[in-house]
């Protein structure tokens, strides 16, 4: 398994720690780690206090119930049942089930007494549901075909930019499987958006100054540790990853290809102790990398 270590702090989950220097470079580093945190959280909306529906809708939205079964595992590992939520844009796309068994679509809302909304999914078919309630952390939806009232919740914030947010729809295509097989140019596109596609992930939950970072249901070929990340070997591949490339072939093609590209050198900020932050930037790296890179075949 090859794997890319870099300088960690301290241990656990989006934690910030100080040296022994003394109490004044103490409140110097926990001033700097501060503003480094709020110039992310600025690229963030609240929409508390807004009485639109359709920007309360905008935002990521978690089944409330499988949430809490997600918390309940620890956040990682093996997780066989549904993670259902959506994620609703203000330009009308719409993820249905980001976490696991994702679908791409568009949105529109009846405006009426009832506030339906009516998903087309770009793979074929629609669905409907009725918005019960909503606040900017809290709703209900009832589908039209079922009539089942089910919670969601949120945390009330959206990226400013659309395209910041993860889940948007362009940095999720990577995800679905290809019809035909895929030359390796495009195959090394499908790594790159993944690659972008965690690495934007992290951003978003530094932004979102999230206490737990969980990758519950995604497909992912990358490890993740306080201080480095590594490339799960061929035989270590979860299914999910796989089935977002034609074939296995195709998908150990993109691993042997990223397993290549984590060993070069790369920078880290040795005074960082969060490990998101050191993750996200040193991954961002690895895209970079990979960007100059060409597609050459590698050996299995």
């Amino acid at each position: 398994m090859k794997r890319l270590f870099f300088m960690l702090g301290i241990a656990g989950v989006l934690t910030t720690g100080c040296g022994d220097s003394g109490a004044k470079d103490k409140t110097k580093k926990e001033v700097g780690d501060a503003q480094k945190e709020n110039k992310a959280a600025e690229s963030l909306n609240e929409v508390k206090g807004s009485r639109d529906i359709k920007v309360l809708l905008a935002q990521n939205w978690e089944n409330k119930d499988d949430a809490q079964e997600a918390a309940l595992s620890g956040g990682s590992g093996a997780f066989e049942m549904p993670y259902r939520g959506f994620s609703f844009f203000a330009d009308g796309s719409v993820v249905q089930n980001p976490r696991d068994n994702i679908r791409l679509g568009k949105w529109t809302m009846d405006n009426g007494a009832k506030k339906v909304i009516t998903i087309t999914y770009t793979d074929g078919g629609k669905s409907q549901y009725i918005i019960e309630s909503i606040g900017a952390k809290n709703m209900v939806l009832s589908s039209v075909a079922d009539k089942k009232p089910t919670e969601y919740k949120a945390d009330g914030k959206a990226q400013k930019n659309m395209a910041d947010d993860p889940f948007y729809i362009d940095n999720n295509k990577w995800r679905i499987k290809p019809k035909r097989p895929e030359t390796d140019d495009a195959i090394k596109q499908r790594l790159q958006d993944c690659i972008t596609f965690y690495t934007k992930f992290l951003n978003d939950n530094i932004a979102r100054d999230a206490k737990v970072v969980s990758f519950m249901g995604f497909p992912t070929i990358f490890k993740w540790y306080n201080g480095g990340i590594s490339v799960l070997p061929q035989n270590k591949v979860e299914q999910k990853w796989i089935d977002c490339f034609y074939n296995e072939a195709q998908a150990f093609k993109a691993q042997a290809m990223l397993e290549d590209i984590i060993t070069k050198k790369y920078k880290w900020d040795k005074d960082e102790t969060n490990w998101v932050k050191q993750d996200a930037d040193v991954l961002k790296q690895i895209g970079d990398t990979l960007a100059i890179t060409p597609a050459t075949p590698v050996k299995q």
